[in-house]
């Protein structure tokens, strides 16, 4: 990003102008760059992650591994998307980005650039994302700052590394399990529906009656939702062909349908749970499902199966 005089932070097309401000990091890792977009990340979709993963594929044979430098307030999802479309991953792939703009003299960027390019060089073959001091499980994190140069966490599952004084592992890499192969078809028509105390799950119809294919509703602690109005409107969706996955409001903790009546009525209807899955994976994982044309019970028994760490 660069600042607009007067105005707000803008991208730019740099690329290899990156590589100036991390002069040094040349002597730990042969490094070339090219830019894909000249985007904001907010600006970002479906139809770019999956032009992502075929770019990240088609330098695979090339490099020990790769970094991509991404936008910080959809990173969690192109993170998630690559972790699915890129399935038997053998090498690591590392998004970073920043708080402030790398030519900024008090920036994060500078850190979080070199710290990845390191961890790309490292045998972590998964999609990752290093930000502040950990390098995180790519489908594993959220932005949870717009303060703080530590603006990711990954709630409910370890960061691999700790980039401190000294590296330190935390948490094993995923093994690699199967061949490398490359599905990357997502479909947008998936809507995410918080429930407010007093609905009835009219908001729900009316996304039914929109043309969605997907929703996932956010309800209350580990998934549960009012008992008035809500299981019949998950079972309306679920008869008329759309996925519906439970989700939770709440940053920490596993979805489990079954320990409250709203969930229990939610899970007898037709809906499917996010386990421990974050908002930005529980949401892209039931756009790949739905793009990989899986519908009913396939997509419920392969959206509650582990595909790639993502704590299903």
């Amino acid at each position: 990003m660069l600042q607009r005089d007067p105005g707000p932070l803008a991208p730019s097309a740099i690329a290899d102008n990156v590589l100036k401000y991390v002069q040094g990091l040349e002597a730990e890792v042969d490094l070339t760059a090219e830019a894909l977009w000249n985007l904001d990340s907010s600006d970002m979709g479906p139809n770019h992650w999956s032009a992502l993963a075929d770019a990240v594929a088609s330098r695979l044979a090339d490099v020990d591994g790769l970094v991509v430098v991404h936008g910080t307030d959809t990173m969690a999802w192109s993170a998630s998307a690559l972790s699915f479309a890129l399935r038997g991953l053998p090498k690591p792939v590392v998004l970073t980005g920043a708080q402030r703009p790398i030519a900024w003299v008090r920036t994060d960027a500078r850190n979080n650039v070199v710290h990845s390019a390191l961890c790309a060089g490292m045998k972590i073959p998964e999609v990752t994302v290093f930000f502040g001091r950990w390098l995180f499980r790519g489908n594993r994190v959220s932005k949870t700052s717009i303060q703080s140069y530590e603006a990711f966490e990954s709630p409910d599952c370890p960061p691999i590394l700790e980039m401190g004084v000294e590296v330190q592992a935390m948490e094993p890499p995923r093994p690699v399990r199967e061949p490398f192969s490359v599905d990357a078809r997502f479909d947008a028509r998936v809507a995410i529906l918080p429930v407010v105390p007093g609905s009835d799950g009219e908001a729900l119809d009316a996304l039914v009656d929109r043309g969605v294919r997907g929703v996932v509703v956010q309800g209350f602690g580990s998934g549960n939702v009012p008992q008035r109005g809500w299981p019949g409107a998950i079972r309306r969706a679920t008869d008329a062909g759309v996925a519906v996955v439970m989700h939770s409001q709440c940053l920490r903790g596993h979805v489990v349908l079954n320990a409250y009546e709203g969930g229990r009525a939610a899970a007898e209807h037709g809906a499917i749970g996010s386990g421990a899955m974050t908002l930005e994976c529980a949401t892209v994982k039931l756009m790949h499902m739905l793009g990989r044309g899986l519908s009913g019970t396939a997509l419920a028994e392969v959206y509650s199966t582990d595909l790639a760490g993502e704590g299903a």
